[in-house]
């Protein structure tokens, strides 16, 4: 069996076998103990589309659980955040190794991370089915 990994929200509108969620979305820090003396700590609200796959009878307002195969989510963080800093890095190196010019190896590299970023987003459509998140009852 695969493991999910799930996010708890909150019920915010539901039309034709999909459910809006509404979650709290926290920075890195969110759970320190010590956020409050340093105010770096970040929350805000996010309301995200799910599947209703299973058929459960959701009501707004309702808690439920959000999922995504833990295999998807992963592929999700390397396609979002690795391989574009893989590209910058390597983009920035290899510039810099032939021209010897600093501000210009930036500028590629920042050139060649955006272009990586607007591939992904022409395949915006085709990357929503493959990482689509699942909504079900709250599990105690």
């Amino acid at each position: 069996m695969e493991e999910k990994v799930c996010k708890e929200g909150i019920v915010r509108k539901i039309e034709a076998g999909k459910v809006w969620v509404e979650i709290v979305v926290s920075s890195a820090c969110g759970g320190c103990v010590a956020k409050n003396m340093c105010n770096i700590s970040e929350k805000k609200n996010e309301i995200i589309e799910a599947e209703n796959i299973t058929g459960e009878e959701f009501v707004v307002g309702e808690m439920v659980q959000i999922q995504i195969q833990e295999r998807k989510a992963h592929q999700a963080v390397v396609l979002g955040y690795l391989l574009p800093f893989i590209v910058l890095i390597v983009g920035l190196f290899v510039c810099y190794a032939l021209t010897h010019i600093e501000w210009l190896s930036a500028l590629v590299a920042l050139g060649l991370t955006a272009i990586y970023y607007l591939i992904l987003k022409m395949f915006d459509k085709r990357l929503a089915r493959q990482f689509t998140l699942y909504v079900s009852k709250k599990t105690e």
